[in-house]
């Protein structure tokens, strides 16, 4: 009773611990349009309006998952930059507890604690820069691994209990609500996994649970017709084809730069050179003990040796990565936000390869217990100590703060300077997304609500662009519509253009 009180508190210590250096770590990265919308959608969501009915959302709404999670921040915290940056650090340390869970399975004693620390080891630090940006900012299906990884918990834990396809069908459904990416890196790995096993032994229990995936589908899908029904939302499918086959050897080689950067073995220069040389160096270890784990499992998973759980992980891995070769969703390496849910699988996985190898007689373990330790102290010891830069609140503070100190309230924005304005300036400065389209702007049909356009509830008197995104609307788009400005002032990269009328007066209307 006093071991498991002192591995609780010791557990919440921890928990606490690595939130506040996760949140030193997300503060090193702005807010941006992304996640600010989310913000927003979720105060709606909490204040009168659950169904976001007016709302033309991403092709990833995360509606039941972390737009829940945003509003419930925000009871403490209202509608903040910061807020983003909590909720992204309170995310990312539930990651390391899940998959430091998966990892021990039913584990106990030595094996178990070194299990739980090979997974540690791999997740603990995340590299500076594109790092951060992927693993510790806005909803980017980074979170969308906490459902996953709960499924998997289910699957290892409960084993063959009458309950488990239900629990795994509901969760996977409930995280397919939100990120359609759960349905290809979860529910179809799921289906052929069992479909295999059900053809090798036990038929029943296989089957339940490939038919749980494929409940999992029905449930998300359901949902989706539900809203659809009651007027929520509208959210386009996601942008997904499958690219030229004389293309793949490219996005293969910008697959596995994405896998450096959640892994931490490919670098962005935010330290001295030979600091940065040996973290990569030591983050390689862990990258390559998970892929001997997954190749290792993989011959076993063919063979029908392999552990279930593990069998899972590994076509789950091999469906996200391999999604990202043969798509054409990925275009450089920001979008290594797509495969993010493999780095805890991968942890995961290699502590269930190689716990019970360093928990064992074999010659050679005392090296490899002592590279763990020493793995583990070295990224402790940068979690404590570094202290990453703080960025300003949001990508467009300049102009927010322009727009503030002039006493402006209401107007329009290319989509990167709109609603992480009215977000950094806790609704003080609201700015409506618009985008270019034909010779003038037109409201943004994504992140955005038909009410923001509405010229007899706002008064629009100015308008933000960004002069490196022209896409997103010009001065001259401006011009022609609405004649000169008042007034012209550059701001670093945005242009803000004055006018002395009601912007939003035969505005075209909204999407919605």
């Amino acid at each position: 009773m006093r071991q498991r009180v002192l591995i609780g508190v010791g557990s919440v210590v921890v928990a606490v611990g690595l939130f506040l250096a996760y949140l030193r770590m997300a503060r090193a990265f702005p807010i941006n349009g992304d996640g600010a919308s989310n913000a927003l959608q979720a105060w709606d969501m909490f204040h009168g309006n659950p169904l976001l009915k007016g709302w033309a959302l991403s092709d990833v709404s995360f509606y039941p998952t972390e737009l829940v999670q945003y509003g419930i921040v925000q009871w403490f915290t209202g509608v903040t930059a910061d807020q983003i940056h909590v909720t992204a650090a309170i995310t990312y340390t539930i990651i390391v507890f899940l998959a430091a869970a998966l990892a021990k399975g039913k584990s106990a004693g030595l094996e178990a604690w070194l299990r739980i620390g090979v997974a540690v080891a791999i997740l603990l630090l995340p590299v500076p820069g594109t790092g951060y940006q992927t693993l510790l900012s806005s909803p980017n299906h980074t979170g969308s691994a906490v459902p996953l990884l709960l499924a998997w918990l289910v699957l290892d834990r409960l084993r063959h209990r009458v309950w488990t396809p239900v629990l795994i069908a509901v969760l996977l459904g409930w995280g397919a609500m939100g990120d359609p990416l759960i349905t290809f890196v979860a529910a179809v790995p799921l289906a052929v996994v069992c479909l295999y096993r059900a053809l090798r032994g036990d038929r029943v229990f296989e089957l339940s649970l490939a038919g749980a995936a494929v409940v999992s589908v029905v449930i998300s899908r359901g949902f989706r017709h539900v809203l659809d029904a009651l007027g929520a939302f509208e959210s386009p499918h996601p942008p997904i084809e499958l690219a030229p086959v004389a293309d793949w050897p490219h996005r293969a080689w910008m697959t596995a730069r994405m896998v450096g950067v959640i892994f931490g073995t490919h670098r962005p220069g935010w330290h001295p050179f030979a600091l940065e040389l040996f973290l990569s160096a030591l983050h390689f270890i862990g990258f390559a003990v998970a892929l001997a784990a997954f190749f290792v499992c993989l011959v076993r998973a063919v063979r029908g040796t392999a552990d279930r759980t593990d069998s899972v992980i590994i076509a789950a891995i091999t469906c996200n990565l391999g999604a990202e070769i043969v798509s054409t969703i990925s275009v450089d390496l920001m979008a290594a936000r797509e495969i993010a849910p493999v780095l805890p699988m991968a942890a995961a996985l290699a502590a269930r390869f190689a716990g019970p190898w360093l928990a064992s007689s074999m010659r050679g373990v005392r090296v490899g217990r002592g590279v763990l330790i020493g793995v583990l102290a070295v990224f402790a010891l940068t979690v404590v100590v570094y202290s990453p830069p703080r960025a300003e609140p949001s990508e467009a503070q300049e102009a927010a703060d322009y727009l503030r100190q002039r006493g402006l309230s209401y107007g329009l924005g290319a989509y990167w300077a709109s609603n992480n304005i009215t977000v950094t300036t806790e609704n003080r400065v609201v700015v409506a997304p618009v985008t270019g389209g034909g010779d003038g702007l037109v409201p943004f049909c994504w992140q955005s609500k038909t009410e923001q356009y509405d010229a007899a509830a706002h008064d629009a008197r100015f308008v933000v662009f960004e002069k490196d995104r022209p896409f997103y609307g010009t001065p001259e788009q401006a011009a022609h519509m609405w004649g000169a400005p008042v007034e012209r002032h550059d701001v670093g990269k945005y242009a803000i253009l004055l006018y002395d009328i009601n912007l939003l007066q035969g505005f075209p209307p909204h999407c919605g």
